[in-house]
This record gives structure tokens, C-alpha cells and sequence, in this order.
């Protein structure tokens, strides 16, 4: 279990750390989990998350497979096939279960409103159509938020001290909607959080922090579904 414990404590880690998402007793265990792989206490942090929790169980419940499984984790963080599973209709399901963890009951009523075309639950549908920060109230939605939130990757081109200069496939705003564009970047890590980082290696960011050296699978998986997110939905 472990792996998939470890796998949601790193995405997790940078928001929460920065007092966005959960709670304040989260870091230093989602730190244990990922580093030392104690990760005892993490399903019950993640429970607290006012949106990603949200996401986890609608996964759960429209692929049959238990909420803290490795394919639903990674189908919200990274995307996967599980995601083909999604029907329109399910969205309904992601509203009820946001309500239930403590949605403004306004942002729900919204997002009513807005039904999507296309219903993809992972992590970039939340930055882009509920709106990063409208959910917590704890950042603006803009261009730089969003690009924070999302999950971004790209090759390490330079390691100078505790910093990583990173290629990042970032966002950019296009008529109504956003385009992939790739950004030069100065990126923190942690060398516990991330051993063995070098050049030319490809990562994840979050929120400004290098959480995650992503395999050729998941760098695919990352791509595709980044894509098709924004090819769907705008």
C-alpha cells in the first residue's frame, strides 16, 4: 500500500505545506511516507483535503476500485486509462461529493451551471473548470495559480545548488481557453523527496516544488492527458 500512499503524499505535499489543502499536522507525515515509507496516517490527512478527496472517491466509485488505490490516485494526478471511464453524467456525482467535504454551497450552485461538455476528474480539470483556489478561497484564479497548481513537467537542464532549471510545460492563455507552452524554470527540490536527481532527468512540479521523477510511462500518461484535458474542455 505504501506505493500508492507515497505516490498522493508527494503531489499533496506542496499545497498543504503552503496552507492551501488539509491540514497543518500533514507535512511532516506525508514527508515520512514518501521518505520513509510510514505512511500510517495518510488516508486519514487526505480525507481532510476539500477537493481532492472529492475527486478520489468519484474515481472510486465510477471504476469500482477502492479509493486509495495506485490506478485512482494516479488517474487524478497523472491520468490513465481509468479516466475513459468518466461519463458525462458522473459529474453530478463529483458535485455531491464536494458539497459533503464543505464546498460553499454558491460554488456549488455555480458549477451546476456550468455542466461540461466532456467530465475528465482529475487534476487539471479541478485547476481549470472548478477554478484553482475558488474552492478553499485560499489563492486568485489566475494565470500564475494556475500554472503553480497544475501538474507541470519537463526536463532538467541545470542543477545549481538546492535549485533545478527546468524546461516546464506550462500554460498560456489563447482566445477563451489555454495552450501548452514550455517555460524556462528555477525549481526548488528536496534531495530526500527526490535522491538521485540529475540532468536531463524528466519531473513533476507542483506549486513550485520538484516532487516526482517521472518514468517514460508517466511522463505519456501526463502528456496525453493534459492534452486531451484541454483539448475537451475549451
Amino acid at each position: 500500500m505504501s506505493k500508492n500512499l507515497q505516490l498522493v503524499s508527494r503531489f499533496a505535499l506542496p499545497p498543504n505545506f503552503l496552507g492551501y489543502c488539509g491540514k497543518d499536522s500533514a507535512p511532516a507525515k506525508f514527508k515520512r511516507c514518501v521518505i520513509g515509507g510510514e505512511c500510517q496516517e495518510i488516508e486519514k490527512e487526505i480525507s481532510k483535503f476539500i477537493g481532492l478527496y472529492p475527486y478520489l472517491k468519484t474515481i472510486s466509485a465510477i471504476t469500482n476500485l477502492p479509493i486509495f488505490s495506485y490506478e485512482v490516485i494516479e488517474s487524478y494526478w497523472l491520468g490513465n486509462d481509468q479516466l475513459k471511464k468518466a461519463k458525462v453524467e458522473d459529474y453530478q456525482l463529483l458535485l455531491e461529493n464536494l458539497e459533503k467535504q464543505g464546498v460553499p454551497g454558491f460554488l456549488i450552485e455555480e458549477l451546476k451551471q456550468k455542466k461540461p461538455k466532456v467530465f475528465i476528474p482529475n487534476h487539471l480539470f479541478q485547476v481549470l473548470h472548478v477554478g484553482v483556489g475558488r474552492v478553499s478561497g485560499s489563492v486568485p484564479f489566475n494565470l500564475d495559480s494556475i500554472n503553480n497548481c497544475m501538474i507541470r513537467w519537463g526536463k532538467v537542464e541545470k542543477i545549481v545548488g538546492p535549485k533545478a532549471q527546468i524546461s516546464l510545460n506550462s500554460l498560456k492563455e489563447e482566445g477563451l481557453g489555454y495552450q501548452l507552452t514550455v517555460r524556462g524554470c528555477s525549481v526548488p527540490f528536496d534531495k530526500s523527496f527526490v535522491p538521485g536527481l540529475q540532468i536531463g532527468h524528466i519531473v513533476a512540479v507542483h506549486w513550485n516544488l520538484v516532487v516526482k521523477i517521472l518514468t517514460k510511462k508517466e511522463e505519456e500518461k501526463l502528456s496525453f492527458w493534459t492534452k486531451e484535458t484541454l483539448r475537451l474542455l475549451f
